[in-house]
């Protein structure tokens, strides 16, 4: 496992409190707020319930933000929604083969994808702008 020199965390909520100033969370959905998200995929805390749709009673899987070889901080999905992220979004970005790849950059291009499940999910425009801050803040880790 790759260690960080950087406060990951911090970036990500630094993230997202930047959006905040712009554009207020939804508290009216039933999702957690994603410095909550961010904070307990650190931990590796596992939820009673998809964080993508918030199904409980229903297989639950853990799902690694960055890629299992990249970071342990996982989140806690239905198949549906882990399948989802694994087989349709990670594919574009996770390090197959030999290719190299930054285990910041892979953070937040996975919680990039992360919020744009939950943009499709909702509709709702935070998750939207959320979704691109953390793509557009993956793409400067790599020119960094």
């Amino acid at each position: 496992m790759i260690r960080l020199q950087v406060d990951r965390i911090q970036l990500a909520a630094a993230k997202v409190v930047e959006l905040e100033e712009r554009i207020p969370f939804p508290a009216s959905l039933s999702i957690p707020h994603p410095i909550r998200m961010i904070k307990e995929a650190e931990q590796q805390l596992a939820a009673r319930y998809c964080v993508v749709c918030g199904r409980s009673g229903v297989p639950l899987e853990q799902h690694h933000i960055a890629g299992r070889a990249n970071l342990l901080d996982t989140l806690t999905l239905c198949k549906t929604h882990h399948d989802e992220l694994t087989n349709i979004y990670q594919p574009k970005w996770i390090p197959w083969g030999h290719s190299e790849r930054d285990p910041l950059e892979c953070y937040f291009l996975g919680w990039s994808d992360i919020f744009h499940l939950l943009w499709h999910r909702t509709g709702h425009h935070y998750f939207f702008e959320l979704s691109k801050t953390f793509a557009l803040n993956a793409r400067y880790q790599r020119e960094a």
